[in-house]
């Protein structure tokens, strides 16, 4: 049997270029058309890799599976993910990049202003704005930045806020968490099982946890307010992902709510930030409130 995180496409590419040569024949012709291989018969899949049978059972268990439905089914769930990335579809050079890039980020926006809900934002400010402690936490690329980017967004309104992008260190500063504690959470996925954890623990010490992820998923269910996130990522893979704005587009959502919440005690913060700025920076009153 393979291993669990066995990668089968990365796997058969190398058998395609170092393998023997009945058995480079039949990772190249499985690569040229993976969907194919997931549903044709082994008679079909010998006759497209022109080698024999036992030759396509053979190839299966040298893989580690014990025949060719058990790697079908290993290749079909690899598919299921990642399938776009197999094989890319050639960039087109008159591709219109800065209109590609703009419209997803404003349909990224556009979705969240569609889906938001304005109570559950009203009650995820209220939380923060109340909150002695605010922990944001994220795990791997946009929802990471989103993290830290609150952190950035709530200290200039005084409020004592920490980001953390560590699953084990999330955890930890999860338990000590209390009744004063308030934890935003991001996730695109809503299924990073260290952060679910790092949330539940929270919770039961008496945290109050807000999660903005997809909805329906276990992050979901672990938290108490949740600020829904989906955004679909299209099929083009050259295109970075359209989710961080969205992601930046609730934070700055929550923050402004915050920050009307929490008013004057705010803005004097904002203030000072702005006069410190002033003192060593040209064109200071046109410049945002940092670098």
């Amino acid at each position: 049997m393979a291993a669990p995180h066995f990668d089968i496409v990365a796997r058969l590419r190398d058998i395609a270029d170092t393998g023997q040569r009945s058995d480079q024949r039949v990772a190249a012709a499985i690569l040229a058309d993976a969907d194919f291989a997931t549903h044709a018969s082994i008679e079909l899949l010998a006759e497209k890799a022109g080698v024999s049978e036992p030759t396509i059972t053979r190839f299966c268990r040298m893989l580690g599976f014990e025949g060719t439905r058990e790697f079908k089914v290993k290749l079909a769930q690899s598919l299921a993910v990642a399938g776009r990335f197999i094989v890319a579809a050639p960039a087109h050079k008159d591709n219109d990049i800065p209109t590609i890039i703009s419209s997803g980020a404003l349909d990224a926006i556009g979705h969240v202003i569609q889906r938001i809900d304005r109570t559950d934002l009203e009650r995820a400010a209220a939380i923060v704005a109340d909150a002695g402690m605010i922990r944001a936490y994220g795990s791997g690329g946009a929802s990471s930045m989103a993290a830290t980017e609150l952190e950035n967004r709530l200290f200039r309104l005084g409020l004592r806020a920490s980001s953390s992008i560590d699953g084990e260190m999330q955890q930890m500063t999860a338990a000590t968490s209390n009744k004063e504690t308030a934890i935003v959470a991001y996730s695109l996925s809503g299924e990073v099982r260290p952060l679910i954890e790092a949330v539940t623990i929270a919770g039961r010490y008496g945290a109050k946890t807000i999660a903005i992820t997809a909805p329906g998923s276990s992050l979901a269910a672990a938290a108490q307010v949740v600020l829904p996130l989906s955004i679909d990522e299209g099929t083009n893979v050259y295109r970075p992902s359209p989710a961080r704005y969205a992601l930046l587009a609730m934070t700055d959502m929550l923050a402004m709510t915050i920050a009307e919440r929490i008013g004057a005690p705010a803005v004097e913060r904002m203030r000072r930030i702005k006069n410190l700025q002033g003192l060593h920076k040209t064109g200071a009153p046109n410049l945002p409130l940092g670098d």
